[in-house]
């Protein structure tokens, strides 16, 4: 629409760092926080849970593609749903405010003005369509990453090492761990240990001898 309308500055990129700094670009940062972290919390444990209680996946059973869509579509719908008050707060942050429109400041003066202007119901606008964007989208990434894990599986090496080292490898680690610690602090400070040859060393009345 801006296109078709004379005398509207176009806003790029370009032009946020041109008005805005750099620190422009990351305007809302805080608000997107303030609703992944949320949605992750919420996502996550649902999505798990979900697996191995509903579709019952285990060591001797992996779950098909319709399955693992599934557990990642459901586990999206109340994380979408239940972030939408920060979702709507981002946005508002975000958007830049028309003539006549409310301004904000900052988190909670979006939040206060928001409730004050437009009741609590206004912080769930847009729930439903999120529902839609995000259920789907993260079904189908998480479908893709169990897939892709199980074709090219992380740890296959790391379970081949385990099982042909010896008994007492955790000895040899240790000593790695040793040698490691001893070459930093050699590292920081190449006369670590060495006596100073301007120091005189007192030997107590102890004869000292040398050893071939």
């Amino acid at each position: 629409m801006a296109k078709n309308i004379s005398n509207v500055q176009h806003r790029s990129a370009l032009w946020i760092v041109r008005n805005l700094g750099i620190v422009g670009l990351y305007k809302g940062a805080a608000a997107c926080l303030l609703r992944d972290v949320p949605f992750s919390a919420i996502y996550f444990p649902v999505y798990s849970h979900l697996k191995s209680d509903v579709f019952e996946e285990g060591p001797d059973k992996k779950l098909n593609m319709g399955e693992l869509l599934l557990s990642g579509a459901i586990a999206g719908m109340p994380a979408a749903y239940l972030t939408t008050p920060c979702d709507v707060i981002k946005t508002r942050l975000q958007v830049e405010a028309r003539k006549g429109q409310t301004a904000y400041s900052g988190i909670m003066d979006a939040g206060r003005k928001i409730l004050a202007e437009e009741g609590f119901k206004a912080f769930f606008k847009g729930g439903p369509a999120r529902v839609f964007r995000s259920s789907p989208q993260f079904g189908a990434t998480l479908m893709v990453y169990e897939l892709l894990q199980r074709s090219f599986p992380w740890s296959a090496s790391n379970d081949k090492f385990e099982k042909e080292k010896p008994v007492n490898v955790i000895g040899d680690l240790s000593h790695l761990k040793s040698r490691n610690a001893l070459k930093i602090l050699l590292d920081l400070d190449n006369k670590f240990g060495a006596v100073p040859k301007n120091i005189n060393v007192p030997n107590f009345g102890v004869k000292m001898t040398s050893t071939p």
